[in-house]
């Protein structure tokens, strides 16, 4: 394929983990016969159709396999990297710019802070799974920890995929019998953790580069509201539920750390079994130096039994230098009065002053929740 893929086929591309793309063949020359490439087994499950594409000329194509955008600078620049797979895609941050044009504000802020964060969302093929089971040597509970043991042949951290905790019956386990293959995990879920594809500084200072350009001052207020690098989705709906304005439906909540490192007491170290320990959301009185951090508990992020036992280690350890640590779950932020309920307590432990919100805040959270609580899979689509 000549033309540079960008923008939505672009970040498809970027979600893909390596393992993923390692199991197709290249894609077919574009010039032979663009049916041909539609219908070729990456472009079919990955990709998709119709692919979305740079142009350097005025005319735009728009057919059911293929659409090109016209962006001059696109085959001027050094923006775009060669896949080996047949074909050169844009980089992260030009594939966030060329998504812009095609896909909301809300849905933007979120792939942002997927590429800036520690994870993917990715749903393999039925072909694709058989092939992963396979060749599967993965942990059951991978953590961000873990992504920096590498060995003598790895150059970077390869991605992991996070498995479900599903649980099967007594005598369904009796029947399965203990030799089944991955019997100490459940079903691998559309969650993968890897290295951050961009770093917050370089997001910003792109953003701040191309605000004058087409589309550039929606990008740059896209880029604005990624505060810190997330390690899931529901980490990100947190987030943003709590540092948004009151009237665009978030809890006005300032001075929010993403991941915060803190390190651990003598006594703390020996109940959680490390030096230093993350605290999710970490919400913090500069005047009072007062601080409470928000554990995200999530059903497909958290899932398996040895992140949990890490989850309560950690929290335990926190609270005993005294911090203030409150568990949420996926529910509770879906739910209005029990995230209320939160962030008033959150302002009671931290003495600020608590003002609910208005009917027009409410309706203005209600539309943020549908947003940052949404399905992952269809940004892009």
């Amino acid at each position: 394929m000549d033309e540079i893929v960008c923008a939505n086929t672009a970040f498809r591309y970027w979600r893909c983990p390596p393992q993923v793309r390692d199991l197709y063949p290249c894609l077919p020359s574009s010039e032979e016969d663009w049916r041909a490439l539609a219908q070729s087994p990456f472009v079919v499950d990955v990709l998709k159709t119709p692919v979305v594409a740079a142009a350097s000329t005025r005319s735009n194509l728009h057919s059911d396999l293929r659409h090109t955008i016209r962006w001059n600078e696109a085959y001027a620049g050094n923006i775009s990297i060669d896949t080996g797979m047949g074909f050169s895609v844009t980089d992260p941050l030009n594939t966030l710019f060329t998504m812009t044009r095609s896909i909301s504000h809300s849905d933007l802020v979120l792939a942002m802070y997927e590429f800036c964060g520690w994870f993917s969302i990715f749903k393999p093929s039925a072909s694709s799974e058989l092939a992963l089971e396979l060749a599967s040597s993965d942990e059951a509970c991978p953590s961000t920890e873990k992504l920096f043991e590498l060995d003598e042949t790895q150059d970077e951290p390869p991605w992991k995929r996070v498995y479900a905790t599903a649980q099967p019956k007594s005598n369904e386990m009796s029947r399965q019998g203990k030799e089944e293959n991955n019997k100490d995990r459940g079903k691998g879920t559309s969650l993968w953790m890897r290295k951050p594809l961009i770093e917050i500084e370089e997001l910003q200072r792109f953003a701040a580069r191309v605000r004058s350009e087409m589309w550039g001052k929606q990008f740059y207020e896209a880029a604005q509201q990624v505060i810190g690098v997330a390690a899931s989705p529901l980490e990100v709906a947190g987030i943003m539920l709590f540092s948004r304005p009151r009237r665009q439906g978030g809890a006005g909540f300032n001075n929010i750390y993403v991941n915060d490192l803190t390190p651990l007491s003598v006594s703390a170290r020996q109940i959680a079994g490390q030096k230093v320990c993350y605290g999710d959301i970490m919400i913090v009185n500069p005047i009072t130096m007062k601080a409470v951090i928000i554990e995200i508990q999530g059903e497909v992020v958290h899932g398996s039994g040895a992140v949990l036992d890490h989850d309560a280690t950690r929290m335990t350890a926190l609270q005993s230098m005294g911090y203030d640590v409150i568990l949420v779950t996926h529910d509770m932020l879906n739910d209005r009065n029990q995230l209320d309920t939160i962030i008033h307590s959150v302002c009671d432990r931290l003495e600020l002053n608590y003002k609910p919100k208005t009917k027009a805040m409410q309706r203005a959270e209600t539309r943020l929740r549908a947003n940052v609580l949404s399905n992952w899979l269809e940004i892009g689509i």
